[in-house]
């Protein structure tokens, strides 16, 4: 069930004695002093061997709503297994997963040393009739653009030995997916960083991308290479 949870000062008061999905009730405020975000309590799953998120560590960030509301300095994880932004209470320690129609992009800060955006684009699934929503990381905006979907999948199950008991986990690791989008708006897709996959996406652009590619040393299994040849592809105006 959706829960709709009150974002201010008042949060503290929200007991964390509730241990299913019962409707979170936060006191009503003046909505110029407070926003809302939609969302559910997040349980994660212990049945892995790695890690379902993008950034281990809560990490502080902001979130652009669907309303445009702006929502400043949430301590928040990408969990990659799911595609979904989950948000710690820091008053009360409580984890929500965010209802991703409410989320427009987000912002994750210091992660590495760096700060990452994300936005949540809609693209064609095989498996559905209609398009899916996803997030995906921006690396690359202008005629063409670039956005990498930190996706972790699960790979193998393992059986693993504890106090005896024999229980199986599923091993999940990092798989992302390249989105790249042409200037008619159509987005082309790469699962794996390979040379001649990518130059196929471009027949007619084969010679200038190669050049650009010897050029400038850039060897496109390295997914930072691979983002400069798509800058470089811009500031040439190869399309």
């Amino acid at each position: 069930m959706k829960n709709y949870v009150l974002i201010s000062f008042l949060l503290i008061c929200i007991s964390l004695n509730a241990q299913t999905n019962d409707l979170l009730k936060a006191p009503e405020v003046d909505s110029i002093f407070s926003s809302k975000l939609a969302g559910e309590f997040f349980y994660e799953s212990k049945q892995y061997i790695g890690s379902q998120f993008f950034n281990k560590e809560w990490t502080d960030g902001d979130i652009l709503l669907s309303t445009g509301e702006m929502i400043y300095d949430k301590f928040l994880k990408y969990n990659g297994l799911l595609d979904e932004l989950v948000w710690l209470n820091k008053y009360n320690y409580g984890k929500f997963k965010l209802d991703k129609s409410y989320v427009k992009e987000f912002w994750l800060k210091n992660v590495e040393g760096s700060n990452l955006h994300f936005i949540k684009i809609n693209v064609s699934d095989t498996s559905k009739v209609s398009g899916q929503d996803i997030f995906v990381e921006v690396e690359v905006e202008g005629k063409l653009s670039l956005y990498i979907q930190r996706k972790i999948t699960k790979q193998w199950p393992q059986d693993v030995l504890v106090d005896n008991v024999l229980y199986r986990y599923d091993f999940i690791e990092a798989t992302p997916k390249y989105y790249i989008k042409l200037p008619s708006n159509e987005y082309l897709v790469m699962t794996k960083l390979r040379r001649l996959a990518f130059l196929r996406l471009f027949p007619e652009k084969k010679k200038a991308i190669s050049k650009i590619i010897r050029e400038n040393h850039l060897n496109i299994k390295i997914e930072s290479d691979f983002v400069k040849v798509i800058e470089l592809m811009n500031q040439e105006a190869i399309f």
